[in-house]
């Protein structure tokens, strides 16, 4: 199924644009719009996590990893057991 798309008030410069990258890739500027489109409408990556409490929530869910987060130890604390401190 094919069908048509009409870009109108494209800027020059982007026209311009486009002409450069679609010789770069060997196609077309039709061909470079569609497959800037293409790519654009796939779906998106998941955002990378913000926090450090988020990373760890989708390390639990990939891994299984860290399901008890309270019982997670600073390295202060891993350190101080290492040396036998009270």
């Amino acid at each position: 199924m094919s069908s048509t798309l009409t870009i109108r008030n494209l800027s020059e410069p982007v026209k311009q644009k486009l002409r450069i990258q679609a010789a770069r890739h060997g196609r077309s500027m039709e061909a470079e719009a569609r497959e800037i489109l293409s790519r654009a409408v796939e779906d998106p990556k998941p955002a990378p996590p913000r926090t450090v409490e988020e990373m760890r929530e989708r390390l639990q869910a990939v891994t299984g990893i860290w399901k008890d987060r309270h019982a997670a130890k600073t390295t202060d604390e891993v350190m101080h057991e290492l040396r036998g401190d009270d």
